[in-house]
């Protein structure tokens, strides 16, 4: 009897959470299945009333209407993401090794002071940012968004995390054997660090690829446009064209979610290791 009612509790808490998932899970995929949609639906159907989740009429005209510069941006996006983003793995998986594996006076102190400049806005300091690469010739150039992008105090802390994980013998047994802390960092600490290095690509990748701001201060001719800019000339003073920017949305979530998908298990290895939970 016992048995039965337990099992029954069970099914039941089962099917609740099963409601609560789906639940979830529906109100997360909305918005971007109302995007999909949208970008086959003229401007009108957009915007018509009742709204239809599937196209009466569907179209390919708001992706064609991307033929012209979309190419561009998207090469623009990957470049600057591609770059900044292995920039970032290198400085913050070399400083989160100096601030876990290596004692040096201060080091404490100056990882805390790191750490809590991750607490202030990008929009406090943009502008004596912005006078230094206009200073250095950097203005309207990949290079400026680049060299402005390549520090993360986030990362730094994230890989250290992982790193404090690491059992400290595996070094000094190293370091006894005559390695060279170059070699420990390279043959030790990476090959275990790779659940928190995706973790780091997902969260570096997604912000980059997504990023209008920093664009838009250091960024002014249409050949380096990444693609939120982009995004933004289907917009006027006089007129919003809706299905095209609901086209290049779909197309610009797509990397995203690849990246995401094929780093999946690692992301949930690293976030869980590095003390996010």
């Amino acid at each position: 009897m016992t048995s039965s009612k337990y099992s029954a509790a069970a099914i039941v808490g089962r099917l609740a959470a099963a409601i609560a998932l789906l639940a979830t899970a529906t109100i997360v995929l909305a918005p971007l299945v109302i995007v999909l949609s949208s970008s086959f639906k003229d401007e009108i159907e957009i915007f018509a009333f009742p709204a239809t989740l599937v196209p009466k009429a569907p179209t390919l005209a708001n992706y064609a209407a991307l033929e012209a510069n979309f190419p561009l941006y998207v090469f623009n996006s990957f470049k600057l993401t591609a770059i900044i983003v292995v920039l970032q793995l290198l400085t913050a998986t070399t400083g989160a090794y100096a601030f876990s594996k290596l004692e040096w006076k201060g080091r404490d102190a100056l990882f805390l002071l790191y750490v809590s400049s991750v607490m202030i806005p990008v929009q406090a300091i943009i502008i004596p940012q912005f006078v230094i690469v206009k200073n250095l010739g950097l203005y309207d150039s990949h290079l400026g968004i680049i060299a402005v992008s390549i520090f993360t105090a986030f990362g730094t802390f994230l890989v250290k995390q992982f790193f404090m994980t690491v059992p400290l013998s595996f070094v000094e047994a190293a370091r006894i054997d005559g390695a060279s802390e170059g070699k420990i960092f390279l043959g030790i600490m990476l090959p275990l660090s790779k659940p928190v290095l995706a973790t780091l690509v997902i969260f570096s990748f997604r912000y980059f690829w997504n990023d209008f701001f920093t664009p838009l201060i250091y960024l002014s001719s249409p050949r380096l446009k990444t693609l939120p800019l982009g995004m933004a000339d289907f917009a006027s003073q006089f007129d919003v064209l809706i299905g095209p920017q609901m086209a290049a949305s779909f197309l610009s979530i797509v990397p995203v979610l690849v990246i995401f998908m094929a780093a999946q298990k690692h992301f949930i290895q690293g976030t869980m290791s590095s003390g996010i939970k």
